[in-house]
């Protein structure tokens, strides 16, 4: 998979082109449909396959409220990339581009420099000044510029849309297997490894502290049994989301990682955990030595799962 970072990267093939638009925050179930329609039909054709999405958040870029991510962009690469995506495109989103009319966006960019031959869109897609666009809209200007649309129904999983929203309310729930019933996989962090202060060490736990990519949601305070991947590399681990309130008050949230069996520190390297089962909230213990405990015990309960 090629990616863009700039619709001007795009070099026009001549050959089918199949484009997809939309955030595909999570790249859940639902939008797993549109890139597999969009793969399946580049294919039909013996073309080749686009997905159109925006960088920064446009939320952002219009002074709106920026919901939290369940991907970060390298995650998002990542699982277009699994899907069959032939290109990503990040087009920057500025302000002069959320001024374009509908039928600007779709004659310059779709018509124009992309040459796409068929749009792939969600149901509930929307586009151009002040989202005036809908799919029905942009089915009716990709089709005088004779551009087909196909418009994808949503994906219901019990009897509601599989959706980023209904996702990101069922991991701040702590509803950690619902949610990644419709995401179809784990839910995943990815950051730097930071040092800490090392108390994990201290208690015969030491873990890998992680930056969380910028943006990110948490999920629900508690812990975590996760797989870590890093270097190349795949462990079992136990992962504690919280303020650590036996260690102090009002302590900023963090996200430590013990690894169930690998020795050595991580310090400075890119880490991924995948969420595969919460195991209890967090709580405050009466000693370190109680937590200490409870570590070795969610350790074992840990193993067990994964």
């Amino acid at each position: 998979m090629k990616i863009l970072h700039d619709i001007a990267e795009y070099r026009p093939s001549g050959c089918f082109l199949t484009v997809t638009l939309g955030n595909f925050d999570g790249v859940h179930l639902g939008h797993r449909r549109l890139l597999e329609s969009a793969v399946n039909a580049a294919k039909r054709a013996h073309g080749r396959s686009l997905l159109f999405t925006f960088w920064p958040h446009p939320a952002e870029v219009l002074g709106n409220n920026v919901p939290p991510l369940l991907t970060d962009r390298a995650e998002k690469a990542r699982l277009a990339e699994a899907a069959g995506i032939d290109y990503l495109l990040e087009q920057p989103f500025t302000p002069e581009l959320a001024a374009l009319s509908p039928a600007d966006f779709t004659a310059r960019y779709l018509a124009g420099t992309l040459k796409a031959n068929l749009l792939v869109v969600g149901y509930n897609f929307r586009f151009g000044r002040g989202g005036a666009g809908t799919a029905e809209v942009l089915r009716d200007l990709a089709s005088s510029h004779g551009i087909e649309t196909l418009i994808v129904p949503p994906l219901e999983m019990d009897g509601a849309a599989v959706s980023s929203s209904r996702i990101r309310q069922l991991l701040l729930a702590g509803e950690l297997a619902e949610a990644n019933r419709l995401l179809g996989r784990e839910y995943v962090l990815t950051g730097l490894v930071a040092p800490g202060e090392k108390l994990g060490r201290k208690l015969g736990f030491p873990t890998a502290n992680l930056q969380p990519s910028q943006g990110m949601l948490l999920p629900c305070f508690g812990v975590y049994a996760a797989y870590a991947e890093c270097r190349g590399k795949k462990w079992p681990a136990v992962v504690n989301v919280g303020r650590r309130p036996t260690v102090g008050d009002a302590l900023p949230a963090t996200v430590e990682a013990h690894l169930l069996s690998a020795e050595g520190d991580f310090y400075g390297e890119m880490m991924r955990l995948m969420f595969y089962q919460k195991i209890r909230p967090e709580r405050k213990f009466a000693s370190l030595d109680e937590l200490k405990a409870q570590i070795a015990a969610d350790c074992r309960r840990a193993w067990e799962i994964l």
